[in-house]
């Protein structure tokens, strides 16, 4: 499906071969950047997302798997699927998964967001961190209809992008994302509801977020 809402962020493109290149650069010390600049941003993701016990989850681009962890310990008797496109995160989240929590129901696997490997209405929720700000923003409607196709009716999804924000320190990151765009693995400030009412999602709720200067948005959905 094509948006029809404009095009108004920083230019990104997407190479499957480069995006595994980059993350097997940056997969040794993606946690401590994670710790620094996301953590809270992924805290409100798990609030918002109000797993119960039970349910289908599945985490696209769930990169060293610490928030897929905390899914895991929140739903240990229900499906939890995960997917990256990078074998070298995926393998780091398999160890952590294995180490913290061996007895859980949980998969692994690579996997690529434009095409997900589940059938139709497979899941109750879809979560998504810190992915979208990375890929081109033609591409969103694309992607959250391919996210929409997996959830069951009354499903619900949780985003967490990079955001503008609104305190003149956050024009730092903007600038990084601008001029040295690479420094943050192409990651720059987006806004996702507009794309996620285009293509029929209900009920959004954003929340803003700022970690050590950086700023986040997390982003709830709702299918009827």
């Amino acid at each position: 499906m094509k948006t029809s809402v404009s095009n108004s962020f920083l230019p990104r493109s997407f190479s499957e071969k480069t995006t595994i290149q980059d993350y097997a650069k940056v997969a040794w010390f993606y946690n401590f950047w994670g710790r620094l600049t996301e953590a809270k941003a992924q805290q409100k993701v798990l609030e918002l997302a109000k797993i119960k016990d039970g349910e289908s989850i599945l985490e696209v681009g769930m990169g060293t798997g610490t928030f897929f962890l905390k899914m895991v310990e929140k739903n240990p008797q229900g499906r939890n699927e995960g997917i990256d496109l990078s074998p070298a995160m995926l393998a780091r989240a398999h160890n952590l998964l294995q180490k913290r929590s061996p007895d859980s129901h949980f998969n692994l696997s690579i996997g690529n967001a434009y095409n997900l490997p589940f059938e139709d209405q497979s899941f109750d929720l879809v979560v998504n961190n810190f992915m979208l700000d990375l890929l081109p923003e033609a591409d969103f409607g694309k992607l959250l209809n391919e996210f929409q196709r997996v959830l069951r009716p009354g499903g619900r999804i949780v985003l967490s992008t990079m955001a503008l924000g609104d305190r003149w320190y956050h024009r730092f990151w903007s600038w990084l994302a601008k001029s040295l765009p690479s420094l943050l693995t192409g990651c720059r400030p987006v806004s996702i509801r507009p794309y996620l009412e285009e293509v029929g999602f209900k009920e959004v709720v954003t929340a803003k977020i700022s970690q050590n200067t950086f700023p986040s948005e997390v982003t709830l959905a709702q299918l009827d």
